[in-house]
């Protein structure tokens, strides 16, 4: 996933979106220097557009913590709201990426494990016992409502 992914959407993002995005596993490092120039291009100055050198990433990681967000708290309202944005770009784009429902369902049960295991996505897990007899178009529906949602409560961030 990259910054592209968000402007197709138009999903705001921001220092938060690239530090919770790195941390969660969203985005790769690069994501930082994407940003950074983005920024520059904006008028903002940072340190951090010219490339980080991997051994420096939690050097760089805790720096824009310490500038952009010094109170964080592990269980704050931005971080819910950021892992929020980032989980609904990643679900569209594995959406729009898969051509097939088994495929669908096979790369959302991956982005399921891979991400904590998020209790509001098991109605369309597809290895998980379902509530009622479910048919794979049932959890497709089911899967696409759920997104439906989430666009909404992404953009009501904005």
């Amino acid at each position: 996933m990259n910054l592209t992914d968000f402007k197709n959407r138009n999903i705001k993002y921001d220092w938060k979106t690239i530090f919770v995005g790195i941390n969660e596993n969203y985005f790769s490092k690069k994501a930082i220097s994407d940003y950074a120039v983005e920024s520059m291009e904006n008028g903002d100055e940072n340190e951090f557009a010219w490339g980080i050198p991997i051994e420096d990433l939690n050097k760089v990681m805790l720096e824009i913590k310490d500038i952009y967000f010094p109170q964080l708290d592990e269980n704050s309202a931005f971080l819910i709201a950021e892992n929020r944005k980032l989980r609904f770009v990643c679900l569209s784009k594995i959406k729009e990426e898969c051509k097939e429902d088994n495929e669908l369902l096979n790369k959302i049960a991956e982005f399921y494990e891979n991400h904590h295991y998020p209790e509001d996505m098991l109605g369309f897990i597809n290895y998980m016992p379902q509530e009622v007899p479910t048919t794979i178009a049932d959890m497709v529906k089911r899967f696409e409502e759920f997104l439906k949602l989430e666009k909404d409560i992404v953009n009501s961030y904005s």
